[in-house]
């Protein structure tokens, strides 16, 4: 597999959200485990999908004590939770709280959460714009290639 630079990650992350909104789920559960081998482009892919499910929320501007759910399948409860805590943490502009999160969970738990994160950007998109033109372009570019 090659190393993806941030870009790579971006769009790798936006195509994975774009699979999931055309019901493509085993592509984007293997760009997603993909995305989570690397911590680089796992912090990228976090960010990615942070953007999407807080847009029209300024970072740091909600309380720490708040928490903002992630509705999307979760493949168990400590997915769904590190998938709240880390968008969480980043609403409230507590960055180094995501590593400690990050910190608690197994590799596997990682993969976990980051594929809740991409269904939940996925379920906000959906629900909010529809599909959109950036994943749609993503998804398709990057399907069809090796990138994983």
């Amino acid at each position: 597999m090659q190393r993806l630079d941030d870009m790579q990650a971006r769009e790798l992350t936006l195509a994975a959200v774009g699979a999931v909104n055309r019901s493509d789920h085993p592509w984007s559960t293997e760009a997603v485990r993909c995305l989570a081998s690397d911590e680089r482009t796992r912090v990228v892919a976090i960010d990615t999908c942070a953007a999407i499910l807080l847009r029209g929320v300024p970072r740091g501007s909600l309380d720490p004590s708040v928490r903002i759910p992630v509705s999307a399948a979760a493949p168990d409860e400590v997915a769904a939770q590190a998938a709240s805590d880390v968008v969480s943490a980043l609403a409230s502009g507590q960055d180094q709280r995501v590593g400690l999160v990050l910190a608690r969970l197994s590799e596997e738990q990682q993969y976990e959460a980051l594929l809740v994160l991409v269904r939940g950007a996925a379920a906000w998109i959906d629900a909010y714009v529809g599909i959109d033109g950036d994943t749609v372009d993503a998804y398709y570019a990057i399907a069809k290639s090796d990138t994983t």
